[in-house]
C-alpha cells in the first residue's frame, strides 16, 4: 500500500470510528462528510510537508499537526458550525485520536524508515 492511500484511509477509518463511537449508522455519505475536510486539508499540506515522498516519521508527524487543525478549521466554516466548547474538544479529540490510525495504517503500508531506499 502506497503512503497517499495509508494515510486517506487512515483518515477515512478515523472518521468511521468516530461516527460509530457515536452511535450514528455507517453509511458510507456521512463517513464521507465528516472525513472530507481532513481528507481536503492533508492532500493539500502533504505536498510540501514532503510526508508521501518521506518514509520518515517527522514529516508524518509535521502533516498531522498542521492538516487535523486545517481540517477541523475547514469543517468548521463548512458546516458553520459555532466556535464553541464543544467544538474546542472536537479538535482535541482529532488530534488525539488521528495521529493512532495514521501510524497504525503507515505501519501497514510498511513502516518508518531512517531513508528511502534507492
Amino acid at each position: 500500500m502506497s503512503r497517499p492511500l495509508a494515510d486517506l484511509l487512515a483518515l477515512f477509518a478515523f472518521a468511521a470510528t468516530g461516527i460509530y463511537a457515536h452511535h450514528k449508522a455507517l453509511v458510507l455519505g456521512e463517513v464521507f462528510r465528516a472525513a472530507w475536510p481532513f481528507l481536503l486539508a492533508w492532500s493539500l499540506v502533504a505536498p510540501f510537508t514532503g510526508t508521501w515522498r518521506d518514509p520518515r516519521l517527522p514529516p508524518l508527524v509535521a502533516t498531522w499537526a498542521i492538516a487535523v487543525p486545517t481540517g477541523w478549521l475547514v469543517r468548521l466554516v463548512a458546516y458553520a458550525e459555532p466556535l464553541d466548547g464543544t467544538r474546542l474538544l472536537f479538535l482535541a479529540t482529532s488530534l488525539g485520536f488521528s495521529l493512532p490510525f495514521l501510524l497504525l495504517f503507515r505501519l501497514m503500508a510498511g513502516g518508518f524508515r531512517r531513508k528511502e531506499a534507492a
